[in-house]
């Protein structure tokens, strides 16, 4: 899949070259459509400042990383809501580059763990009942029951650890197991399934 990297500021863009040289990436310094379908396009908030919505939603049907100097949640919530990907900082570790194109490439969602808990206790704040909570999670033992809701209402692993006891290698395999039962990738498909 190609790659293209997208940003008006040439540091930057030079930066991303560095790091994801062997992927072969395209750069551009402006928004534009004459992309190849399908692409993996990261691209800064900066370049996207004037683009109206409706044409951020067709943009958006790429697979589109927005990555920003200056991240935040309110931001990374409209751009989600449009169709974008992923939401980051612009100056991440390049090994975090690299998750962001291997989660893209594979059609997945890419988030910084913050705004994942954001998310979560956000969704947490327009609840269902508990009964219905385990209702869904009634294939699950009752320790995985436990720990399900615990990861749906945005607590960490340690958080889990310290509340039930248990050490954090026992709440990630218990976390494998409850995402493999209920067919759910991660904590935030977890908690929408709980929440929504």
């Amino acid at each position: 899949m190609k790659l293209y990297l997208i940003s008006n500021d040439i540091t930057l863009r030079s930066r991303w070259i560095g790091i994801l040289s062997s992927l072969h990436p395209t750069t551009l310094s402006e928004f534009s459509f004459d992309i190849a379908t399908p692409s993996i396009i990261m691209i800064t908030d900066q370049v996207l400042a004037d683009v109206s919505d409706d044409t951020l939603k067709q943009f958006f049907k790429n697979r589109v990383m927005i990555l920003s100097m200056t991240p935040n949640f309110t931001e990374a919530q409209r751009f989600l809501a449009l169709g974008a990907m992923g939401y980051g900082n612009a100056m991440m570790h390049g090994s975090h580059l690299y998750s962001v194109y291997q989660a893209l490439e594979e059609g997945k969602i890419w988030l910084h763990p913050d705004f994942i808990t954001l998310m979560i206790s956000q969704m947490h704040d327009r609840n269902n009942s508990k009964e219905k909570s385990l209702e869904i999670l009634a294939s699950l033992s009752k320790r995985e029951q436990e720990v399900a809701l615990m990861l749906g209402d945005g607590a960490t692993h340690q958080e889990i650890s310290d509340v039930l006891d248990i050490t954090v290698r026992t709440v990630k395999a218990h976390a494998t197991a409850i995402y493999q039962k209920l067919n759910v990738k991660d904590r935030l498909a977890l908690s929408l399934l709980l929440h929504t």
